[in-house]
């Protein structure tokens, strides 16, 4: 359930029943109200759920026509509604597909600030299209799709297993739909995720995060190995704590004017943690442990990336883009140090796009995988540490705009990739090394 910390502090609505009308056999589900502020800083009540298209053509120009009712029946409020992606930005050309489903949002303008929904009438409004030519990005040697919704994040379990969580990137990762996929059936089941039961009251007043926007902000994770878990408060101190909010350590307190947008779990509770704005603003970041040992300068110090950095699993190297001489190209720093080594010369993507991966096999051998931009194609190069040689791999699907975001995550064993994107061409594909050209 999307944005799941407004919804606690709705004081207008109760469930609400939906009615939908039929008349383009488009099915609107049963909304959740959430209240979020508008454009003007005034809090808006909103009826979120999925349309689903259940017959064989195509429709655009969706609609959403809401009548909110009270318990005795009286209407309260209307709204106009409309399709959006998971973090509830507005997609006004888009093409419902059949047997496709797309988020809407439907604001709702109440009657009386007091007002308290019990049901929402829904009646959905589209116009029919040609069932497009769906063009998909190609899937490379080795590349296969697991999940075409908006994935955010993946967690290996074991070297056959993995969990996914589904949603909005903004949200708490206890807010996202679950699920696990088996690498060796292909079965793809509902799931928990284990996490999510320590996010207690006991915890919140622990770490002063019981208001709910403070919570919501927190970009709160858990080493997914460990017992610890890392957080910012509502002045971007970085703090990390057991998982019941005790034995806290503050890492840095002066990153007020940085925006924090992503925490990577490497090894044995390292973590790289990045800051930036808009997507071509350059990335300031840091890494550490989550015992509260500061691995790096601090993002304020930090040499400044043009791509969303990497870092081998112990948080001592990271993998950051460059541009020196007027040459672009992927850099290792010395976490601790000032000392920068080139890797390879390469053109480089946009912040939003995975950042490096660094893997040191059980062999000793070092490799950076990369996501590296070649026309309109995304390219996994690996480098080889030792040989100083790069090697084209397999083409990746990634179609990104500038507001949406991919990531990928290692296989224990070395062996797979799993890459995720948000957005109309978001979803999660497992790539397979040993089926690739060989970086070696």
């Amino acid at each position: 359930m999307r944005r799941l910390w407004i919804v606690l502090a709705c004081t207008l609505c109760v469930a609400p029943a939906v009615i939908m009308a039929q008349d383009n056999a488009l099915t609107a589900s049963e909304p959740t109200l959430v209240t979020e502020p508008d454009p003007y800083g005034q809090q808006s009540l909103i009826a979120e759920g999925v349309i689903t298209n259940e017959t064989q053509g195509a429709f655009t120009g969706v609609e959403l026509d809401a009548i909110a009712y009270d318990a005795a029946g009286e209407e309260v409020g209307e709204g106009l509604g409309y399709l959006t992606n998971a973090c509830g930005v507005a997609l006004p050309d888009f093409v419902l597909r059949p047997g496709n489903e797309q988020f809407y949002a439907i604001p709702l303008d109440l009657y009386e600030t007091d007002a308290v929904v019990d049901r929402v009438e829904i009646t959905v409004n589209a116009d029919p299209t040609e069932v497009p030519t769906v063009v998909d990005a190609p899937l490379g040697e080795g590349v296969m799709l697991v999940d075409e919704r908006e994935v955010v994040r993946v967690e290996w379990i074991d070297e056959t297993h993995l969990r996914y969580g589904e949603g909005c990137r903004r949200d708490l990762f206890n807010q996202w739909t679950w699920r696990e996929y088996d690498l060796d059936t292909g079965a793809i089941e509902s799931a928990t995720h284990p996490k999510a039961e320590l996010i207690r009251e006991a915890m919140l007043i622990q770490t002063g995060l019981q208001d709910p926007l403070y919570l919501q902000h927190s970009m709160l994770s858990f080493d997914p190995d460990g017992r610890r878990m890392v957080y910012q408060t509502d002045l971007n101190t970085f703090i990390t704590a057991e998982a019941d909010g005790s034995f806290k350590r503050v890492m840095f307190e002066t990153l007020s004017t940085r925006t924090l947008q992503g925490i990577s779990w490497l090894q044995d509770g390292a973590f790289l943690a990045y800051y930036y704005g808009s997507s071509n603003d350059p990335v300031t970041y840091f890494t550490g442990n989550a015992d509260g040992r500061i691995l790096s300068d601090s993002p304020v110090d930090s040499v400044p990336s043009l791509i969303t950095p990497g870092a081998n699993p112990s948080g001592e190297r990271i993998v950051i883009g460059l541009e020196v001489d007027g040459k672009t190209g992927y850099y290792v720093k010395l976490a601790a140090f000032d000392t920068i080594t080139p890797l390879f010369d390469s053109p480089l993507p946009t912040n939003n796009w995975p950042g490096p991966l660094y893997e040191r096999d059980a062999d000793g051998k070092a490799y950076v995988y990369a996501a590296v931009p070649r026309g309109d194609q995304a390219i996994l190069v690996c480098y080889d540490v030792e040989t100083k040689e790069t090697h084209d791999l397999t083409e990746l699907p990634l179609q990104l705009e500038n507001d949406e975001r991919g990531w990928w995550w290692l296989s224990p064993d070395y062996n797979s990739i799993a890459l995720a994107a948000e957005g109309v061409h978001g979803g999660l594909w497992l790539i397979d090394l040993n089926a690739t050209e060989t970086c070696e």
